[in-house]
């Protein structure tokens, strides 16, 4: 999942019950304070006087080297994902996510026409590249290709544009040929489950990094507004990872791994 990022994308629905327990939290040690009278020598947490504290990691090696990892602690199993959407729904949720990136287009262009509807069929992420940059090249929309930090992965296709033209152009390549949405999103239980996830250990792991990390809503909040209130701990503003490299990258996801990383490396928990 990434609920970032993680490219993933629910409607709100009125909810009555959101307590969901778990197995287990994490521990937190008490750290006590010894105060000495007396001392033969001063101590610093860098060790005993005269001893000189560790180089601060500056590249990216040599911060992924120096990532450290925490206990998960013992979780409940993951929760059941609501049944796949049927033929219809999954016809209305293209309609929607249509209105809605038109809507979108509105904000920028509020006097232009929608053309009528394009749909030509459900392709793969992967067998819509090619129909979609021919299409967008046809209308002169300029192509932007992502590209990942693993050299292994395919390029995506993004676009950007300039006129109403151009925009109008781009909503139709896009909603020709759509990628068909097969399930609604996480349910109330999948997101009590990925909080307690993130507060428990994602969380703390990131910030046993030295990672700042904002304090989480509530438990109810977060799941009633999820996705309109995104707390995501996120390493983002630390500048230890302004240089990301895909060494640097795999470093923090083992350490640290976000909740959809960690869920595809434990199938028991499903």
């Amino acid at each position: 999942m990434s609920p970032h990022a993680a490219s993933a994308t629910i409607g709100r629905v009125t909810r009555s019950d959101r307590r969901l327990g778990v197995a287990g939290c994490l521990a937190l040690a008490a750290a006590s304070v010894i105060l000495l009278s007396s001392c033969a020598a001063v101590t610093t947490a860098s060790g005993p006087a005269g001893s000189s504290a560790p180089p601060t990691p500056t590249t990216p090696s040599e911060v992924a080297a120096s990532l450290v990892t925490i206990d998960v602690p013992e979780l409940a199993p993951y929760p059941d994902p609501s049944p796949p959407l049927t033929e219809a729904e999954s016809e209305a949720k293209r309609v929607a996510d249509a209105d809605a990136q038109w809507q979108g287009l509105l904000s920028t262009y509020p006097n232009a026409v929608r053309p009528p509807d394009p749909f030509a069929g459900y392709l793969t992420e992967e067998e819509r590249k090619e129909p979609l940059r021919a299409c967008l090249e046809a209308a002169g929309v300029a192509i932007d290709e992502g590209r990942s930090l693993n050299p292994d992965d395919p390029p995506s296709i993004g676009w950007s544009t300039s006129t109403e033209a151009q925009t109008i152009a781009a909503f139709t390549c896009s909603a020709t040929h759509p990628t068909k949405i097969t399930r609604s999103g996480p349910n109330d239980a999948e997101l009590g489950w990925i909080y307690d996830y993130m507060v428990a250990f994602f969380a703390p792991c990131y910030e046993a990094n030295g990672i700042d990390v904002p304090p989480p809503p509530g438990r109810e909040v977060w799941v009633e507004t999820w996705p309109g209130y995104v707390w995501f701990p996120s390493y983002h503003e630390d500048p230890r990872f302004r240089d990301m490299t895909f060494e640097l990258e795999t470093a923090i996801r083992e350490a640290c791994p976000d909740p959809d990383t960690y869920l595809q490396a434990h199938p028991e928990l499903h």
